[in-house]
């Protein structure tokens, strides 16, 4: 049975629906929760000047995560569970750098399963924009439990 449970947060309506699934596992199972954010700030970066704790974007971005991950814990909390953590990782490189954090953070933390959640896009939107979800699946060696939703992915950290 599952022990520790890795559920990764970004605030979007994806990201809620497999948090729900998350928490009914480890009730179930009376399983750690840990909640993890990877923040991107590949995209701050400005022509190859890079960008520095406390410029504006990166507190911004790391502010959201924490938010994201603040109300995450908030639900697992009142949905009944004690044992919940959260982490946030910085991501500098983005793309399959987002994947490696979060698989060797629940590798580091001896995770049973790692759940995240997906907007199942196909076709050219999954060509051009690639799949997260996905690449945790090719490469990952603990099991993982996606959880689609077919609802706006729209991130709305509050």
């Amino acid at each position: 049975m599952y022990r520790h449970i890795i559920a990764a947060i970004d605030g979007s309506n994806n990201s809620d629906k497999a948090l729900h699934e998350a928490i009914r596992v480890a009730k179930f199972a009376e399983a750690r929760l840990t909640l993890i954010h990877v923040a991107s700030l590949r995209d701050l970066a400005v022509d190859s000047l890079g960008v520095y704790a406390g410029d504006p974007g990166y507190d911004l971005a790391l502010e959201q995560g924490q938010e994201a991950l603040a109300r995450a814990q908030t639900i697992a909390r009142n949905a009944g569970l004690t044992d919940v953590v959260s982490h946030l990782e910085k991501s500098w490189e983005g793309g399959h750098d987002l994947a490696d954090l979060l698989i060797g953070y629940a590798s580091a933390q001896q995770a049973d399963l790692i759940v995240l959640g997906t907007h199942g896009r196909s076709g050219l939107a999954h060509l051009f924009l690639g799949s997260f979800a996905e690449d945790i699946l090719r490469r990952s060696q603990c099991p993982l439990l996606v959880v689609r939703s077919l609802e706006d992915d729209d991130i709305r950290v509050e």
